[in-house]
């Protein structure tokens, strides 16, 4: 895979969309009340969830650099990680659009081989959504205990537990089977009449390195480490926040918060980020969990929007162009 991903002009009217989407919402939901909250929030919890977003990019990339035999240089994993993290705000395919961008950067500044590139991505997000799905459980439990009867949303979280389990096992198997995966490349050959052979040895790669990865159970084990590292750094913000405005936050309520938060990024709705959208419906959430309207619109600007959004925009931006950058001396 040779082609990273492309911002387009539509890209950018789309992200001016979600941005105009956040107007009404400060208008529904007591904007002087907000930013008289944010005003005594002051700047050092804003800096230290910089600091914990940025531990959260440091374990995450720490995670893949584990998996990649350490045969790249961490500062450019590291670049590179934050550079998926900008592409996946800007081209809203879920994670797809990071991570084809961490394949090209890696292969042009590494030279890696894109079978051998792709399976370490593909095993490093097996690995990242663990944590993730323990936060979906843990934000169950928080229903289970303080809400009484769940309901639909109870049996929707269940739901998209158990696809993303059986997602997880069926790229595994499928990622194991280097046949099925030829037969696949096979018919797509007869179809289009064209030779793919050297597709082929890209699966021959890919396929070998997922296996190997697999029966390196320490490796495994120290990106596992590093994902819930990269998990609880990436949720401290919501509680560093919260404390700050003198509230206890629930634990299980702090999970649910996070990966509700994190559902709304990776549903691909068309806008960048889907801002907007996301500050509309994690303000929404927070004031239906009985949070008063100007605490929930100051935690989902600080926490969403500031310390997420606008933190992953500017770095990634950042991290991007020095890529860029570096792959163009190296060229």
């Amino acid at each position: 895979m040779h082609e990273k991903p492309a911002v387009s002009r539509k890209t950018v009217l789309l992200m001016l969309l979600g941005l105009v989407l956040i107007i009404p919402l400060l208008a529904a939901f007591d904007l002087e009340g907000a930013m008289e909250k944010i005003a005594e929030v002051g700047p050092v919890p804003v800096l230290l969830a910089f600091l914990s977003i940025h531990l959260g990019v440091f374990f995450y990339a720490l995670g893949w650099y584990v998996l990649l035999d350490e045969k790249v240089g961490f500062i450019d994993v590291f670049l590179i990680s934050w550079a998926s993290l900008f592409m996946n705000l800007l081209i809203p395919t879920g994670s797809a659009s990071g991570e084809v961008l961490r394949i090209y950067l890696i292969n042009k500044r590494a030279n890696l081989q894109a079978g051998k590139a792709t399976s370490t991505v593909v095993a490093h997000r097996v690995v990242m959504i663990i944590p993730f799905l323990v936060s979906i459980v843990l934000g169950m439990s928080f229903f289970f205990s303080h809400l009484g009867s769940p309901g639909d949303l109870t049996t929707g979280i269940i739901s998209a537990v158990i696809m993303m389990v059986l997602l997880i096992v069926g790229i595994v198997k499928i990622s194991m089977s280097e046949s099925f995966l030829l037969k696949l490349i096979g018919l797509i050959e007869r179809a289009f009449k064209r030779d793919l052979s050297g597709a082929k040895d890209q699966v021959r790669e890919y396929v070998s390195t997922f296996n190997r990865l697999l029966r390196q159970r320490g490796k495994l084990a120290k990106s596992l480490t590093c994902s819930f590292l990269n998990w609880l750094f990436d949720m401290l913000p919501i509680f560093i926040y919260f404390s700050a405005m003198g509230i206890s936050l629930d634990p299980f309520l702090g999970a649910f918060i996070y990966s509700v938060s994190i559902i709304l990024v990776l549903i691909p709705i068309g806008i960048p980020g889907n801002t907007g959208v996301r500050e509309w419906a994690m303000t929404g959430m927070l004031a239906a969990l009985g949070i008063s309207k100007e605490v929930a619109l100051a935690i989902t600007l600080l926490s969403s929007t500031i310390t997420v959004f606008i933190n992953e925009l500017v770095f990634g931006l950042l991290a991007y162009l020095i890529m860029l950058r570096r792959i163009s001396k190296k060229g």
